[in-house]
C-alpha cells in the first residue's frame, strides 16, 4: 500500500475531481463487493502428514461445489466462506507428491484435521530426490509473496492495440498511459486493482466490426497477469488437476523451463462479454504453454499461454445457441480459431515487476442459414513497461480512470518521434502499409484527434 504521505493524500482528495473516480470511493467500492449477500460461516482446515504429523504448506486447495480455491499457508492452513449450516463439501488437495478428494459434511466453523499420505514426495525430501516439474510450479506459485512487488506502485508505460481484418490490419491505437497498480497481499496472495491515467494516445482511421464495438482496454490485458490475478489466470493451482507438468528437456539455461498442457478447458475467453460460463463452451479449447522459473528463488520470469480450437467441438447452432451475436441489426455465429499470451517479469531492486504482456485472439463470423463467413479478425493487445515508481507527478493525479480513456486529444507528432517498443505480433512495416490505403498515417493520427467524444460515439453507433 502507498504510504499516507501528502502524494498518497491528494491523490484521494484529487482522483475523483470530474470524471474520475476517487481513491478512497473505489477501495470502499472493492471492498462491498466482497460482502457476502447471505450469512455464511467458515470451513477451516489444517493439512498434516499422516507419516509425522507435520504441516503441508503450500498446497493448492479448492472447493468443487463453490468454486475456490486457495493456498494453504505456511502453517498447513486454509479457510473458506461457506454458505452456514452444515454442508456437504468435496476438498480437492493438490500437494507436493499428494493429489486427492475428500468429501466431508462440515459443522460450521469446526477446525477440520486433515492427514494425507505424502511419503516419500515429502517437502522435506526435495534435496534428496529433486522436485518434480509440478513441484517447482507450485513452489514458485507459492513464492509470489516474497519475490513480486506487494506495494502500490506507478508504471509510466505504453498500450498498442490492433486488428487484422479478412487479412488487413486495421484500427491502430497506441498511447502512454500511467498505471497505478494498486496491491494487496492477503491469504490468496498479493491482488491487484489496476486504474490508468492516460497523456498521449493516437489511433488510424476507425473502421467498425463487430469485435471493436466493446473497445477492450490495458485492463483487460493486465487482468491476464498470473502474478496478480492468480485465481482468474491458467496458474490457478485450484485447477491444476486438469493439468500436465513436464521439464523443457533441450533447455540448456540455468532457469527452470516446464511446459504444460491443459486439455479440460481454456482460460482464453478471446474476447467474448458477459458470463463466459453461462455460455455453456466447455470444451471449444484447450491450452499449452511454458513457464521460465528462476532456479534460486523460484520466481516466474516468463509464462506463456497457446490456446486451441477443438476441431471436433460443435457450437450450438440451435435454441439455446451459445455462439449467437448481433451486430448491425444483423446475426452472426462465431467461431474462435485460437489464441495466444505472453507474459514477462524483470527484476528492479530486489522484486519482480510485470515488464511486458502481449496477447491476440482470432474469431471467425459466419452469416446464419448461408454459412458464409463474413470476417476473420485478430485482436492484438501488447503493453510495455517503460519507469516504475512509488510516485507520480501532480498532472496525472485527477486523471486515474478504472479503465483507460481512449479519446485522441491534441495529437502532437513530436511526442511520438521515438518509438522504442516494437510490435509483438506484426511487423510495423506491414501494418503501416495496409493502415496507409486509407491515406497517409500521420495525417490520419491528426484527424481522429479532431473527433470529439460525441461524435465518435454517433459514429460508432
Amino acid at each position: 500500500m502507498l504510504r499516507k504521505s501528502t502524494l498518497l493524500k491528494t491523490v484521494q482528495a484529487t482522483l475523483g475531481q470530474g470524471r474520475g473516480i476517487r481513491l478512497t470511493v473505489f477501495v470502499l467500492f472493492f471492498l462491498s463487493t466482497c460482502m457476502p449477500a447471505f450469512a455464511q460461516t467458515k470451513f477451516r482446515g489444517i493439512l498434516y502428514k499422516a507419516s509425522d504429523s507435520s504441516v503441508i504448506p503450500y498446497a493448492a486447495v479448492s472447493v468443487t461445489e463453490l468454486g475456490l480455491s486457495m493456498l494453504t499457508g505456511e502453517h498447513g492452513e486454509f479457510s473458506f466462506a461457506v454458505p452456514k449450516g452444515p454442508n456437504q463439501f468435496s476438498l480437492n488437495v493438490f500437494a507436493i507428491g499428494c493429489k486427492k478428494t475428500i468429501v466431508y459434511t462440515i459443522p460450521n466453523n469446526e477446525l477440520k484435521k486433515i492427514y494425507l499420505d505424502v511419503g516419500a514426495q515429502a517437502l522435506s525430501e526435495f534435496a534428496l530426490r529433486g522436485m518434480s516439474a509440478e513441484e517447482v510450479v507450485i513452489k514458485a506459485i507459492a513464492s509470489i509473496p516474497a519475490n513480486y512487488a506487494d506495494t502500490s506502485y506507478f508504471d509510466h508505460s505504453f498500450y498498442r492495440r490492433y486488428q487484422r481484418v479478412n487479412n488487413r490490419y486495421t484500427n491502430l491505437m497506441e498511447a502512454s498511459p500511467v498505471v497505478m497498480f494498486k496491491l494487496n497481499s492477503g491469504k490468496h496472495g498479493v491482488n491487484s486493482k489496476e486504474a490508468f491515467a492516460v497523456s498521449q494516445v493516437r489511433r488510424s482511421n476507425y473502421h467498425p466490426n463487430i469485435m471493436n464495438e466493446a473497445e477492450d482496454n490495458p485492463v483487460d490485458l493486465l487482468e491476464q497477469n498470473p502474478i496478480y490475478h492468480l485465481h482468474e489466470s491458467s496458474l490457478d493451482p485450484g485447477r491444476f488437476y486438469n493439468y500436465r507438468f513436464r521439464f523443457d528437456t533441450n533447455n540448456k539455461t540455468k532457469d527452470f523451463v516446464i511446459n504444460y498442457v491443459c486439455l479440460g478447458y481454456s482460460t482464453d475467453h478471446h474476447g467474448i462479454q458477459g458470463d463466459f460460463a453461462l455460455m455453456d463452451l466447455n470444451g471449444e479449447a484447450w491450452d499449452s504453454g511454458m513457464l521460465v522459473i528462476d532456479r534460486e528463488s523460484y520466481a516466474i520470469k516468463k509464462f506463456s499461454r497457446v490456446s486451441h480450437r477443438y476441431f471436433d467441438y460443435k457450437y450450438k447452432f440451435f435454441p439455446p445457441q451459445n455462439n449467437r451475436l448481433r451486430y448491425d441489426g444483423h446475426y452472426f455465429f462465431f467461431e474462435f480459431t485460437g489464441g495466444d499470451l505472453e507474459a514477462e517479469y524483470q527484476q528492479r531492486n530486489g522484486k519482480w515487476y510485470l515488464s511486458r504482456m502481449a496477447r491476440k485472439y482470432t474469431n471467425e463470423f459466419y452469416i446464419p442459414v448461408f454459412g458464409t463467413r463474413e470476417y476473420e479478425i485478430t485482436d492484438h493487445f501488447e503493453w510495455y513497461s517503460d519507469t516504475v515508481s512509488r510516485y507520480t507527478t501532480a498532472e496525472y493525479f485527477d486523471k486515474f480512470y478504472t479503465k483507460m480513456a481512449t479519446a485522441v486529444r491534441d495529437y502532437d507528432a513530436a511526442d511520438w518521434l521515438v518509438q522504442k517498443f516494437p510490435f509483438h505480433y506484426a511487423k510495423s512495416e506491414t501494418v503501416f502499409t495496409d493502415l496507409e490505403k486509407d491515406g497517409p498515417v500521420l495525417k490520419q493520427f491528426y484527424n481522429e484527434s479532431k473527433i470529439d467524444d460525441e461524435r465518435r460515439i454517433s459514429r460508432r453507433k
